[in-house]
């Protein structure tokens, strides 16, 4: 079966059936040649730099209907015959790189959210002891039901699609775990620098043009969210800078959420206090170790520091736990 994905933007100009032409185009080239590189990735473990006849992947543009901003794109199927470096579609490709270029949220954002809808998406409310599951299985229920999201607050539906989308991200790296593990480090590395600047590109179509872009992907196991961006999201990755070698640091992580990856840490010898992410398919694997750790007062991280334009850090992507030396 075909992978179809589709790029769906909301709001805006989007709402009155029009785009700003500059940023849509701009969009559209970033999109394409992110998946054209990474159906290429799939197969070799690398890609070209410039796309020519011959690299160029039969990735197909799919009709519009009239007034629709969906864009549908289709891959074709790739046989068991066919040369794979991994065995992952091109919409687990998007999830592991979104895993490491995009921030992830703060649960107490989105609990308060439900909290403050619990009348609406009838619950009786969400507390500091509620499981995270079943907060993940209220998402869900909200995931499939279109006309309940429509009557959400925009800024509570905002925090509840971002949350699903990283939901969806997890599970399906986590189906994919053993095939990721064939991505080393060094292709790790020239992945997120093919990447980057090409979702940054994408993210010029919220400047304007409209306030949200949600990207799914469909295959024979049904459809799900790969990303989610707001106006603010995309601004973000704009604006930042995602750097080509891992750095080892030693920091001291006051807040960890053993759910979605996220927390907060100080690194040694400096003040501020910055966020971080584990990606999803890297936290089963590291969690273990890094929650023991943090009994100390320290620990050895292997980060990619995120920078903003002054090339100040932003944020942190932690990608291993290592030792302290005097261990």
């Amino acid at each position: 079966m075909a992978e179809k994905i589709t790029f769906h933007f909301e709001g805006a100009l989007a709402s009155d059936n029009s785009m700003n032409f500059y940023e849509a185009s701009r969009f559209q080239y970033a999109a394409a040649r992110l998946m054209v590189k990474l159906a290429q990735f799939r197969r070799d473990g690398t890609f070209v730099k410039n796309i020519t006849s011959s690299s160029n992947f039969n990735i197909l543009l799919q009709a519009q209907s009239r007034g629709s901003f969906n864009i549908n794109t289709e891959s074709p199927e790739v046989s068991g015959e066919d040369k794979k470096f991994v065995d992952l579609t091109i919409s687990d490709l998007l999830a592991y790189i979104s895993e490491r270029l995009i921030e992830k949220g703060d649960d107490d954002g989105v609990r308060s959210s439900l909290n403050a809808n619990a009348a609406l998406l009838g619950t009786q409310g969400f507390d500091a002891n509620t499981k995270e599951e079943t907060i993940e299985e209220m998402l869900r229920l909200i995931a499939q039901d279109e006309k309940l999201r429509r009557k959400l607050h925009p800024e509570t539906r905002e925090l509840i699609e971002r949350r699903i989308a990283e939901i969806d991200r997890e599970t399906r790296l986590e189906a994919g775990r053993k095939e990721i593990a064939k991505i080393d480090a060094a292709r790790e590395q020239k992945l997120i620098s093919m990447s980057a600047p090409l979702v940054s590109e994408m993210a010029t179509a919220l400047r304007k043009s409209a306030t949200s872009l949600e990207i799914v992907g469909t295959n024979a196991k049904g459809p799900s969210t790969i990303v989610y961006l707001n106006r603010r999201m995309a601004s973000e990755i704009e604006t930042s800078k995602v750097d080509r070698e891992i750095t080892p640091i030693y920091g001291n992580i006051i807040q960890y959420n053993k759910e979605n990856g996220w927390g907060k840490l100080r690194i040694q010898g400096e003040t501020g206090v910055y966020s971080f992410s584990i990606p999803s398919d890297l936290k089963v694997g590291l969690q273990p170790t890094l929650i023991s750790q943090m009994r100390k007062d320290l620990v050895y991280l292997q980060a990619y520091f995120v920078r903003d334009k002054a090339e100040q850090v932003t944020r942190l992507i932690i990608v291993g736990v290592l030792p302290i030396r005097d261990e």
